[in-house]
C-alpha cells in the first residue's frame, strides 16, 4: 500500500492540457486530476479511507514543493523537454485506468535528459514526498493504511 502512496506521488507530477495556460498550470491541473484519480482508487480499495484523504488540490507546501521539483527539472534540461513531458502525461491521464495507478501500472517518463536517479534527487531535495506523507499523515489516511495492512 506504502508503494501505491509512492506511486500516486510520482503520477501526481502529471499535467492537464489547456489552451492558454502555462507549462507548470497545465502541470498542477493533471496533478491535481491524478489525485483525485487515486483517492477514488484508494477508497474503492479501502472503504474506510472515505474522507481521510488528503484534498487532491495543492496547498502552499505541495505548491512549493512540486514547483522546485519543477524548476529543478527546467534547470536541468530547459523548458521543453519539460514541456514534452507535460504533453505525454496529459495524453496519459486521457487512458489511465484507476485500478492501473492503484497497482502502479503507469510509467511516469522523466523529461529527456534526466536519469531516474536524477530526478529522484531532485524530488528529494525539495521534499515532495515529506509533504505528500505528511498530508496522508494529517487526513488520517495513513493510520488507516497501517491498519488495514
Amino acid at each position: 500500500m506504502i508503494r501505491a502512496i509512492a506511486i500516486g506521488a510520482a503520477i501526481a507530477l502529471l499535467p492537464l492540457a489547456a489552451s492558454a495556460q502555462s507549462t507548470f498550470e497545465r502541470f498542477e491541473n493533471v496533478a491535481e486530476s491524478m489525485n483525485a484519480m487515486m483517492n477514488d482508487a484508494f477508497v474503492a480499495e479501502i472503504p474506510a479511507l472515505e474522507g481521510n484523504l488528503p484534498d487532491p488540490e495543492w496547498d502552499e507546501p505541495m505548491r512549493t514543493a512540486y514547483t522546485c521539483m519543477y524548476d529543478g527539472y527546467v534547470e536541468r534540461v530547459g523548458e521543453e523537454p519539460v514541456a514534452d513531458m507535460v504533453t505525454d502525461m496529459e495524453e496519459m491521464l486521457e487512458t489511465i485506468d484507476p485500478a492501473v495507478l492503484i497497482e502502479g501500472g503507469a510509467a511516469v517518463e522523466n523529461p529527456e535528459g534526466i536519469s531516474d536517479d536524477e530526478a529522484l534527487q531532485i524530488v528529494t531535495e525539495c521534499g515532495l514526498m515529506d509533504v505528500f506523507m505528511a498530508r496522508m499523515a494529517e487526513s488520517g489516511a495513513m493510520q488507516i493504511l497501517m491498519q488495514q495492512q
